[in-house]
C-alpha cells in the first residue's frame, strides 16, 4: 500500500467484545457502554451495531463530553453479560480533528477550561517537571505538532510498556513509580505535562489498526485491546492527537470512541449489580482495514 497522502481515507471495520461471566447468578444489574464511534472532524461512522446477551432494552444518551453511551439494567438473576460492538468507520489520514463544538470564539475557552485543570487520573505531580517539553501555545501548528510528537516519543523511550504494573484504576503516579505501564498510564502522564504548561489536554479511548498484525516484527502496542491516546488544544487548529505508547501523531489508523479528562471519564464498560460473586471478564478487539481511497501500488 503506498503512503497515505492528506486527505485520503480508509474504512475500518472494528469488533469489540465483553463478557463477564460469574460464579453465581447475580440481580439488578445496570451498565453503562462507551464503544461507539461518533462522527468527529477525522472520522465518519458509516454502520454500527450493539448486542448484549442476556437480551435487553438498550438505550442511549450523549454525555457531557458528546461521548455516545448506551445502558441498560437487567433485573433478573443472570450469570453472564455479553457485549459485541462492532461496525465500519471511514477516517482521514489528519492528526487535527478541529474544534469539535461552537463556531462562536467566545465560547471557545469555556469549551477547554475543563482540559487545564488536574483530574483523578491526572493529579498534580512533581514528576511532571521531569519530562523535556517543548511544546508551547505560541507555536504555530507544524511547530506544535513537532513538538508533540517529540513529547510523546519522551514517554516511547523513557518508559517500558508493561501491561503487568499497573491496573485500571491507576494514575499517572504509578507509571514514574514503576517506570512503565500501558498506553492509559502514558497517556495520563503525557496529559499532565502538557497541563503542567498550560496547555489544555484530553484523553482519548478508542482502536488502532495494526497492518503487521499477525506478522513478524514490531507490532503496534495496543491493539489487541482498547487503546488510549492524547489530544492537545491548539489555538488556530484546535484538537491535535499524540500517541505516546507508539511515538506518533495520530493518523487513519486511529477510531476514536470517547473523549474526557482521563480515564475515569470514559471507561468502555461501568457497571454494578447486587450479588456476592466473583467475575471474569474477557475482552476482545479486532480492528481490520476494509478498504481505502487510492490503490495499491
Amino acid at each position: 500500500m503506498k503512503p497515505f497522502s492528506p486527505g485520503e481515507t480508509a474504512v475500518l471495520q472494528f469488533t469489540h467484545r465483553t463478557r463477564i461471566d460469574y460464579d453465581k447468578p447475580v440481580v439488578q444489574g445496570h451498565s453503562e457502554i462507551r464503544k461507539t464511534p461518533i462522527k468527529t472532524g477525522l472520522q465518519k461512522p458509516i454502520e454500527t451495531s450493539l448486542k448484549v446477551s442476556p437480551e435487553v432494552k438498550v438505550k442511549g444518551f450523549f454525555d457531557h463530553f458528546k461521548n455516545q453511551i448506551f445502558y441498560f439494567d437487567i433485573l433478573e438473576p443472570h450469570r453472564h453479560i455479553d457485549i459485541v460492538s462492532s461496525g465500519l468507520v471511514e477516517t482521514t489520514n489528519g492528526v487535527c480533528c478541529g474544534r469539535e463544538g461552537s463556531k462562536d470564539e467566545r465560547y471557545i475557552p469555556v469549551l477547554v477550561s475543563e482540559y487545564t485543570g488536574w483530574s483523578p487520573a491526572v493529579p498534580k505531580l512533581m514528576e511532571y517537571e521531569t519530562i523535556p517539553n517543548k511544546v508551547d501555545t505560541k507555536m504555530n501548528q507544524t511547530e506544535f505538532e513537532g513538538a508533540l510528537k517529540e513529547l510523546a516519543g519522551h514517554f516511547f523511550y523513557s518508559f517500558r510498556y508493561d501491561p503487568d504494573v499497573t491496573h485500571v484504576f491507576s494514575n499517572a503516579k504509578e507509571l514514574f513509580t514503576h517506570g512503565g505501564g500501558v498506553c492509559q498510564d502514558m497517556a495520563h502522564a503525557m496529559i499532565g505535562v502538557l497541563r503542567l504548561a498550560g496547555i489544555p489536554a484530553r484523553y482519548v479511548s478508542g482502536y488502532i489498526y495494526d497492518p503487521k498484525k499477525g506478522e513478524q516484527g514490531a507490532h503496534l502496542r495496543g491493539a489487541s485491546a482498547t487503546h488510549a491516546w492524547v489530544q492537545a488544544w491548539h489555538k488556530e487548529a484546535g484538537w491535535i492527537g499524540a500517541d505516546p505508547t507508539n511515538n506518533k501523531l495520530v493518523d487513519w489508523q486511529y477510531i476514536r470512541t470517547a473523549i474526557g479528562r482521563d480515564y475515569f471519564d470514559v471507561p468502555p464498560l461501568r457497571g454494578t449489580f447486587v450479588g456476592s460473586a466473583n467475575q471474569r471478564l474477557t475482552v476482545e478487539v479486532e480492528v481490520t482495514l476494509q478498504s481505502t481511497s487510492s490503490s495499491d501500488k
